[in-house]
């Protein structure tokens, strides 16, 4: 009788370790938004400038869903017309999504576009891409950049594209801010785990049922 009580003991503080082992792995979080507060592009195509100036915008970046063309940052209006950035499935990119490793962050910044719209008029360019850099789990700051190739011709006609020499196709973006919303992501359990614990549970309960007929 003492032999099964301790081996009852023993199989439930395994699993108990080994639950607290799992719990020491689970270092996943979820971000629910990027607010960035600078940023830059380096590039030399058409709309460089005006793209700089929207990155340098403070703006929110929302992981697992698409904003529209005001929501991540202010539009910029000149002569009537307003440039913008916004995220969309158009192109059949996911939404932004994030994952943190430690000090290190990557985001899927594949459905960011570029764009803009006069009077009924609307042109949108994807300048997403996969981000990386930079992530302080003590003030949530990060940094981020990552690198555009595009299509040729982009922006302008094939004519225009030859005579500059095509030296405004690669592009760089750069991002900093703070991590909003991080809350520790769900950590699914093993099934070998599950397994485990049935067991002890059994024979935890044959412990008890020979307990109780000896008493009787």
């Amino acid at each position: 009788m003492k032999g099964l009580l301790a081996m009852t003991v023993a199989v439930v503080a395994t699993a108990a370790m080994s639950l607290v082992g799992m719990e020491g792995r689970a270092h996943a979080v979820s971000i629910g938004q990027l607010e960035f507060t600078s940023g830059a592009v380096n590039w030399t195509g058409e709309h460089g400038r005006t793209l700089d100036r929207l990155f340098d915008r403070d703006g929110v970046i929302k992981m697992g869903s698409f904003q529209s063309m005001t929501e991540i940052v202010d539009p910029i209006t000149k002569q009537c017309t307003t440039y913008s950035l916004f995220t969309s499935g158009m192109t059949g990119a996911p939404a932004p999504s994030a994952t943190i490793n430690g000090s290190s962050l990557s985001v899927d910044l594949s459905s960011l576009f570029f764009g803009w719209s006069r009077g009924s008029e609307v042109r949108a360019w994807n300048i997403g891409g996969l981000a990386k850099g930079l992530f302080n789990p003590e003030t949530s700051e990060f940094s981020l950049s990552w690198n555009h190739l595009f299509e040729r011709g982009a922006f302008k006609g094939e004519h225009e594209w030859s005579r500059k020499g095509g030296h405004d196709r690669s592009a760089t973006f750069f991002l900093q801010g703070k991590a909003v919303g991080l809350t520790p992501a769900p950590v699914p359990v093993p099934a070998a785990f599950l397994l485990f614990a049935s067991g002890a549970m059994g024979v935890g309960g044959l412990a008890w049922k020979k307990r109780r007929e000896l008493a009787a």
